[in-house]
């Protein structure tokens, strides 16, 4: 799986890399138009991209990183700074 890196304290929304929300041929609908990052280490932090399930929220949680789905009726510019607020006291 290709991997991306994630700066120390750095803020990522990763739209372009969700592999599809709507497949042609079956029943998989991603729930999320969205999926803000945020790295609160003073390290990089490699991160599995493109995202295609609901299950790479939970693993890159459990790297110790700030993970928000955003939904379409969500404000995602207040979901951002607010990711971003968080990197910062972290």
């Amino acid at each position: 799986m290709p991997k991306m890196v994630l700066l120390p304290r750095h803020v990522m929304a990763l739209g372009g890399y969700i592999r599809e929300r709507n497949l042609p041929y079956g029943d998989y609908e991603f729930p999320y138009r969205n999926i803000i990052v945020g790295n609160p280490k003073d390290e990089p932090v490699k991160i599995e991209v493109p995202v295609y399930d609901i299950d790479w929220i939970k693993r890159h949680k459990e790297l110790g990183l700030i993970v928000v789905p955003v939904k379409e009726d969500d404000d995602f510019v207040g979901l951002f700074n607010m990711v971003r607020e968080k990197v910062k006291r972290a």
